[in-house]
């Protein structure tokens, strides 16, 4: 009797371990779960992406692709909402690059976007980002997230709301954050710094540290009805949309390896954004 009760005692554990693993493969991105983060970046918080070129060419997924139009629990690289309407990469696609020193984390983010709308007043609600940090990198379900929302209203202010600061230091604009829009590009260029205190760790950067990420960038358009909170891109967008999801968090690991500058004969001549839309 002890035998057969000890062998349903396992098997009813391994279903349950193999329905845990399951559900959590529905948000997980077989290439583009984790990214490795490298150091020896010179990052100017101006909303202009010149020094990322070379992270831009270098971290990849585990495809050989770059993280920029990563699909999301099988919906695809873009999630419609509200009522908008998503017509493809050069409609709405995040690009976004990841880089870390001593002393901060710095995230930049390139967004290809045929129209800016940003008439709201909340910085989600109309094209914006929203960055939520998860610091523990454990990634389970219910752990304390930092959020932050960003945008570039139509008169040209920045906006920045630090919505999730567990009582701790929120980002400051023009210090921490900065946006920059070209139109005649369709481009959106955001950076962001996050130095230890911002998210409750002591001391210094280090090689192996490892947070969870969700990044959301809400799209709005022009047209009617179109205007606010449309739709987004991004990676694992879902950590912030439909509730707070520490879970469903991609995993950054500061690495110790150095950005090595590509030689000009063997740089991209495009952006991520240009190469994703031409595909």
């Amino acid at each position: 009797m002890k035998k057969h009760v000890l062998t349903i005692a396992v098997f009813i554990a391994a279903v349950m371990f193999l329905t845990i693993d399951f559900a959590d493969a529905q948000w997980r991105s077989d290439t583009h779960d984790v990214y490795n983060a490298p150091t020896g970046v010179d990052v100017t918080i101006d909303g202009k992406l010149d020094e990322w070129v070379d992270v831009m060419n270098s971290v990849t997924g585990t495809d050989g692709e770059p993280f920029c139009g990563i699909p999301f629990e099988n919906i695809g690289t873009f999630q419609e909402y509200g009522g908008g309407t998503w017509s493809g990469a050069d409609d709405h696609t995040t690009c976004f690059m990841i880089a870390w020193n001593a002393d901060a984390v710095y995230l930049a983010l390139e967004i290809t976007d045929d129209e800016h709308e940003h008439a709201a007043g909340q910085a989600w609600n109309g094209d914006g980002a929203q960055i939520a940090i998860e610091p523990s990198g454990d990634r389970t379900a219910n752990l304390p997230l930092f959020l932050y929302n960003a945008g570039l209203r139509d008169n040209g202010d920045l906006l920045l709301q630090n919505e999730r600061t567990n009582n701790l230091p929120g980002l400051t604009a023009g210090e921490d954050f900065a946006v920059t829009r070209d139109d005649g590009a369709n481009k959106t260029y955001y950076e962001f710094r996050v130095t230890t205190d911002k998210v409750g760790l002591t001391g210094s950067f280090t090689a192996g540290i490892e947070f969870g990420l969700g990044i959301c960038v809400n799209d709005g358009d022009l047209g009617a009805g179109q205007n606010g909170q449309k739709g987004w891109s991004g990676w694992y967008p879902h950590a912030v949309v439909f509730g707070k999801n520490s879970e469903k968090t991609g995993l950054v690991i500061l690495s110790d390896t150095a950005v090595t500058p590509v030689e000009p004969n063997g740089k991209l001549t495009t952006t991520w954004g240009n190469v994703k839309s031409s595909r």
